[in-house]
C-alpha cells in the first residue's frame, strides 16, 4: 500500500531536480515541484543533456536553441530560477562515463546542499529504454551517498565540503516498488500549460506517434494538431502517465522514496536496533 507524500517539514527547503532532457520534470514530476515551489522551497535543476536531436525537421543548431529558451520558459512558469546546464550531446549517454557525470553532480550537491533530491530511479530499468535516463538515475544515486565522502572528487581542490541528501524521491516510467504518491490534482492544470511550452519535444513525440502508425498502417495525423495546439497532447500524455490506483485522487505523481529522518530523528533519541 503506497502512501501519501507531502512536502517535508524541514529548515533546509532545498530541492535538487535531476532530469536528462528539458522536458523531464514537468512530464514526470512537474506537479510535485509545483507544489513545493508553491510551498516557498528553493529548487534547482540540472540538466545532463542539451537535446540536440529531440526535434522535427530542425538542424541540431536550430534545436539546441529552440529547446534551451522552451526550458527556460517552462522553468521560469514554475518559479525555479537556479539551472545547472552539463550540455552532453542527447541520445549518447550510453557510452558516456558514469564516473565523470558523478562527479558532476557531486560538485552541484556539495554547491547547493538539498536537503531532497528529486530524480530518476535507478532501480526501475525493466521498465526504462532509454539510455540517458539510465545513467542519470545511476549516477546521481551515486552521488547521492558520494557527495558525503571527503575523498570524493570535488572536495579539498575546490573548497567544497561534503554534503549529504536526507531524502531522494525517485520517479520513472513506471516506478518498480512504488512506496509513495504525491496528490498533484490541485496543480495538474498549471502542469499542463507548463508542458505546453515544450512545443518542440511535443512535436517530436507526436512525429514518433504517427511514424508508428505508419508502420501500422493506420491513419494519424498527431504531428499537425500538437503544432496548431498542444494543450491537448500535452494533457494526455501526462494523464496516461499518473497513476489510477489511489482511492479520491484525480491525478497523482508516484516515487519510491528513500529517506532518512525518521533514522536520524530514531539514533538522536537512542532507539535500538
Amino acid at each position: 500500500m503506497i502512501k501519501r507524500l507531502f512536502p517535508p517539514k524541514t529548515g533546509n527547503k532545498r530541492a535538487l531536480i535531476s532530469i536528462a532532457h528539458a522536458d523531464d520534470l514537468v512530464l514526470f514530476a512537474g506537479g510535485t515541484v509545483i507544489t513545493l515551489v508553491n510551498a516557498n522551497w528553493e529548487v534547482a535543476v540540472i540538466r545532463a543533456t542539451d537535446d540536440r536531436w529531440d526535434s522535427f525537421g530542425l538542424t541540431e543548431q536550430e534545436t539546441i536553441r529552440r529547446n534551451k529558451r522552451e526550458f527556460d520558459s517552462a522553468m521560469d512558469a514554475i518559479g525555479i530560477t537556479t539551472v545547472y546546464e552539463l550540455n552532453l550531446p542527447t541520445d549518447l549517454l550510453g557510452d558516456a562515463s558514469e564516473v565523470e557525470l558523478r562527479k558532476e553532480y557531486i560538485k552541484v550537491i556539495r554547491e547547493f546542499k538539498p536537503y531532497l533530491i528529486i530524480g530518476f530511479d535507478p532501480d526501475s530499468f525493466l521498465y526504462e529504454d532509454n539510455q540517458d535516463h539510465r545513467l542519470v538515475a545511476v549516477a546521481m544515486a551515486e552521488a547521492s551517498w558520494a557527495a558525503g565522502f571527503d575523498k570524493h572528487p570535488n572536495a579539498g581542490l575546490k573548497k567544497l565540503e561534503p554534503h549529504l541528501p536526507v531524502a531522494n524521491w525517485y520517479f520513472g516510467r513506471e516506478v518498480a516498488e512504488p512506496t509513495h504518491y504525491f496528490d498533484v490534482t490541485p496543480v495538474f492544470s498549471k502542469a499542463v500549460e507548463t508542458a505546453c511550452e515544450h512545443k518542440t519535444m511535443l512535436i517530436n513525440m507526436a512525429r514518433q506517434i504517427d511514424i508508428k502508425a505508419t508502420t501500422a498502417k493506420m491513419q494519424s495525423d498527431i504531428t499537425s494538431q500538437v503544432e496548431k495546439s498542444p494543450k491537448k497532447f500535452a494533457h494526455q500524455i501526462m494523464k496516461v502517465s499518473r497513476i489510477k490506483k489511489v482511492k479520491g485522487v484525480e491525478f497523482a505523481e508516484i516515487f519510491r522514496v528513500i529517506d532518512s529522518a525518521n533514522l536520524i530523528r530514531n539514533l538522536q533519541q537512542g532507539k535500538r536496533y
